[in-house]
């Protein structure tokens, strides 16, 4: 009984887990798609490694944005596949009060794993709208070199971007601490363009995020030349 039980919620799992057609994500997609696997993936997610993985001239034109507005109160992130002078197709992914049981129904399988699932949508991008983002994200230094040496805590706010255009990886991150995202001119477009429904969390000032909360329950990211390190 108790088998047959597990066995139909990660079959509804899966089953939710993918949405599109395998060939229109990267290989990570899916995995943090489904709440029993995100977590086993997040890291490298966040890093673009399966970009990275495909990144070469003739091959995957993809860029990744991931807004940590604190861990387990809202993180948004920005899936965008580049498809030359048709635009772009982004997928909209938004993980907010992961854990929160408050409205799960007695009796629905699919609903046990609601709290954790995340909220998605999808929307076409015209080549207008990505040379607007392009030019975003040039003004941002979007495209690298990354911040060798900068820290982000799971507790803070900061944005990540990981890219693969024409052959060429590029990773940017941005610490609002540091310096209030004064950086960061892609924001404003990505908000506009989302079409979750979930408002956005706004970064606030806060104490530093070693002296906040429980140390053992953040994780932490550090970034290299390259991108970030050891991911």
């Amino acid at each position: 009984m108790v088998s047959r039980f597990s066995g139909a919620i990660l079959g509804i799992a899966l089953a939710g887990a993918v949405s599109m057609p395998g060939n229109a994500q990267t290989r990570f997609e899916p995995k943090v798609d489904n709440p029993l696997t995100r977590s086993f993936y997040w890291f490298r997610y966040v890093g673009g490694t399966d970009i990275r993985e495909r990144c070469a001239s003739g091959g995957l034109n993809h860029i990744r944005l991931v807004y940590n507005a604190i861990w387990n109160t809202q993180v948004r992130t920005y899936d965008i596949a580049l498809q030359g002078t048709s635009g772009a197709h982004m997928v909209v992914r938004v993980l907010a009060n992961l854990g929160d049981v408050s409205h799960v129904e007695i009796g629905d399988l699919g609903g046990l794993l609601a709290p954790w699932r995340g909220k998605r949508a999808e929307a076409q991008l015209s080549a207008a709208d990505v040379s607007r983002l392009i030019s975003a994200l040039e003004a941002s230094g979007g495209f690298g070199p990354p911040p060798a040496g900068l820290e982000l805590y799971s507790n803070d706010y900061w944005w990540t971007v990981a890219s693969c255009r024409q052959g060429r990886w590029g990773f940017a991150a941005y610490h609002y601490p540091t310096d209030k995202f004064a950086r960061v001119r892609f924001a404003e477009f990505l908000f506009a363009a989302d079409k979750s429904g979930v408002p956005v969390a706004q970064p606030r000032d806060l104490p530093p995020a070693i002296f906040r909360g429980d140390r053992t329950r953040h994780w932490r990211l550090a970034i290299g030349r390259e991108g970030l390190r050891d991911y």
